[in-house]
């Protein structure tokens, strides 16, 4: 009996101990919830813990939809930059990359375009961007600057550095690149072409004057050498002529002025009328001329557009053939179905050829291979230019191949007409 009253004795003074342990630990997590509560309301009065959790519930709510604004605002600015054709980089202080765009990537050549985080020394290879950086972002100033580069392919950038201050006074400059090869291109080009212009017209000027200028000192006493001289400026005044008409049809083509008159003609009418232009001229050039069109071959076309690309072509084949010294002068024209879709004009010549190098830039406005021969047999120079872009008119194509000494092959491949809509053809 006693045992069973020391046990009951013992068993109550350890209830009673935990009673008083979790009494206070309740306490104490009583006080921290009241200290958060008082923080979360922002009120000295305690506050009951079911209205604790909607309170901890709503900033969670909150946090949440801050962070999806937050998140959401910067994919969009990430998508921003991402459609802007300008690369754009922004560099702090320390010249490590904040932020930047594929356009960067691709203007300089970088294969893993994944750049924040990276010293732009490490991404970019041009010293002299790289120079340009450096020293705006020393100076921490406004500065524009334009760059040649070579690789991965030959561009014009034009770099602007903007210099800005953040929040907590941080620094960055931002460098906007911008792409300016075309305008570069078309400004080389511009010169290149008034260059040109300008030494095909002085060129027979000076001819005209010299000649001009001597037969007014001369007794005119040699009927023989005034005819010759009277000779010449006729023929470099029919030179000037030629240029001239041949840059103003050019500047009427690419300008979408020149007329076309689209109807549907068969191939041969062109081609026969181009061998009765040119027979004469292949007769006093002893050159052999062959015809050779297959019947009914309908294309949807200018005619008169059609005659002058294949005359130019023929015109050329025949000149540049009688210049060869020995073997066959021969000249084709050929016009052949090459599916049911296409056909196409052939004009063949065993003549002098045309070196490899120079096919690649055979329809480039004033190119030559040869200036001395291309002058005696009258070119200007623009001839297959406006052939190209007549026959791109018609939605065709111009093909060239060739070998020295032994001839070249001009194609002009057009649809056929019934594969061509109205609607296709440019307009007149």
């Amino acid at each position: 009996m006693e045992v069973l009253t020391i046990f009951f004795g013992i068993l109550s003074v350890v209830f009673f101990g935990l009673f008083i342990f979790f009494y206070f630990i309740h306490k104490r997590n009583l006080r921290i919830l009241n200290s958060i509560s008082h923080i979360v309301s922002n009120s000295k009065d305690d506050v009951p813990v079911i209205r604790l959790i909607d309170a901890l519930k709503e900033m969670k709510e909150d946090l949440e939809s801050r962070y999806s604004e937050a998140t959401k605002s910067k994919e969009n600015m990430r998508i921003i930059l991402e459609n802007v054709n300008d690369g754009i980089v922004i560099v702090n202080g320390e010249g490590k990359i904040m932020l930047s765009n594929s356009s960067v990537c691709k203007f300089m050549g970088i294969e893993n375009c994944s750049l924040e985080g990276k010293k732009i020394v490490e991404v970019f290879e041009n010293y002299d961007i790289l120079n340009f950086v450096d020293k705006n972002l020393k100076n921490f100033t406004t500065d524009s600057s334009e760059f040649a580069l070579v690789y991965p392919q030959k561009r014009y950038l034009k770099c602007d550095a903007i210099p800005v201050i953040l929040k907590e006074n941080e620094k960055a400059l931002i460098i906007v690149i911008k792409d300016v090869t075309n305008e570069r291109e078309l400004d080389n080009f511009r010169r290149e072409f008034i260059s040109n212009v300008s030494h095909e017209l002085k060129t027979p000027l000076t001819s005209i004057h010299g000649y001009a200028e001597t037969l007014m000192d001369d007794d005119f006493k040699d009927v023989e050498m005034v005819r010759k001289f009277l000779g010449i400026i006729e023929n470099e005044s029919a030179r000037m002529s030629r240029l001239i008409n041949d840059l103003l049809d050019l500047q009427k083509l690419e300008e979408g002025k020149a007329e076309f008159k689209f109807e549907e003609l068969d191939l041969s009418r062109v081609v026969d009328y181009v061998s009765r232009i040119v027979k004469p001229m292949t007769e006093s050039l002893n050159v052999d001329l062959r015809i050779s069109c297959e019947d009914h071959i309908k294309v949807y076309g200018d005619f008169d557009r059609l005659v002058q690309a294949v005359l130019n072509l023929t015109d050329n084949a025949i000149k540049y053939t009688s210049q060869k010294e020995n073997g066959t002068k021969l000249v084709e024209v050929i016009c052949e179905k090459i599916d049911d879709k296409s056909c196409q004009i052939r004009v063949r010549d065993t003549g002098i050829g045309i070196p490899v190098d120079a096919l690649s830039r055979l329809f480039e406005r004033f190119y030559r291979v040869d200036k001395a021969r291309s002058r005696k047999v009258g070119g200007t120079g623009l001839g297959l230019s406006i052939v190209k872009m007549i026959v791109e008119a018609h939605k065709g194509k111009v093909e060239v191949s060739s070998e020295v000494g032994k001839g070249s092959e001009f194609r002009i491949i057009l649809p056929l007409s019934e594969n061509v809509n109205d609607s296709d053809s440019i307009p007149a």
